[in-house]
């Protein structure tokens, strides 16, 4: 009798296969062959399941996306609101091992989108996504006192996803890394000469989070 298939089981180990191998090897490493022998299948099975590589990229980015956007709103959470957003752009860095893939990942993303409408839309709704979160993040504070009331808040977390931006490509692409706590000062740095806190505030809560609400309709 045929073994029968979990196809949603399946699917799911070629989207984390094709994660592993942009996250070791860079967009140029999700071959078809490589992600289907890193997922333990034949290619004939993973074209089964995708189109073309593009989709299957476009679909990897959201499994990609799930892990780091519930930390994200978890740390949104946080009762005070500036260490709220330090901490989740301390989150954004390519701070250790892992997050350095993620930005390998993130950097394929960039690559394929110039050739990729299908991946460039992706791209503009994570962009769009990371921005919307900094502006709330920024809002909240402004509104509990928290920083210059002067600050434009739509310009800030432009500043602050552009400041992310430029960490990840000198520490990854430049040839010259920047350590963990120097990744840190420039956000903290930034935090004071952009944000200007009118008052201090201490490293991580002793709770991770308020008490839980509802997130629908947040991002």
């Amino acid at each position: 009798m045929p073994k029968k298939v979990d196809h949603e089981e399946r699917r799911r180990a070629f989207l984390e296969a094709a994660y592993r191998c942009i996250k070791r090897d860079g967009f140029a490493g999700m071959t078809v062959r490589a992600v289907a022998k890193e997922a333990g299948f034949t290619t004939g099975a993973l074209v089964h399941y995708v189109d073309s590589m593009d989709e299957l990229l476009v679909k990897t980015s959201e499994y990609a996306a799930r892990e780091v956007r519930a930390k994200m709103l978890e740390m949104e959470d946080y009762p005070d609101p500036l260490v709220s957003l330090r901490e989740v752009l301390y989150l954004a860095l390519p701070s250790d091992e892992d997050k350095r893939g993620n930005w390998n990942y993130w950097f394929g993303f960039w690559e394929r989108s110039a050739e990729s409408a299908a991946v460039r839309k992706i791209t503009h709704l994570r962009y769009s996504e990371w921005l919307e979160r900094n502006a709330r993040m920024i809002r909240r504070a402004k509104l509990a006192g928290d920083i210059a009331a002067d600050v434009d808040i739509a310009v800030a977390a432009r500043a602050g996803v552009a400041m992310i931006d430029g960490i990840a490509a000198q520490t990854i692409r430049s040839g010259r890394s920047l350590s963990t706590s120097e990744q840190r000062k420039l956000i903290d740095e930034w935090i004071r000469l952009w944000l200007r806190p009118t008052r201090a505030f201490a490293g991580k809560p002793a709770k991770k989070a308020r008490t839980a609400k509802k997130t629908t309709g947040r991002r």
